[in-house]
């Protein structure tokens, strides 16, 4: 489920902008497509530095501890 979330694209916003990782962001909603998908086809980005910034591991750090 994690690759379908969303809220992963706020990792592009630093690379690519606020307004652009927007647009990838409604463009996957609205077409109901994966953010990987809808960042290729922006032409914002390219897939090897998708992969490089878009690490849900990253985002999450050690977790919440003692859970």
């Amino acid at each position: 489920m994690l690759d379908r979330s969303l809220l992963l694209v706020t990792m592009l916003c630093p690379g690519i902008g606020y307004d652009k990782a927007a647009a990838i962001a409604h463009k996957a909603n609205d077409e109901g497509w994966t953010l990987k998908p809808a960042a290729l086809k922006s032409g914002f980005i390219d897939a090897n530095r998708f992969d490089e910034i878009v690490d849900p591991v990253k985002m999450i750090g050690s977790g919440v501890r003692g859970s």
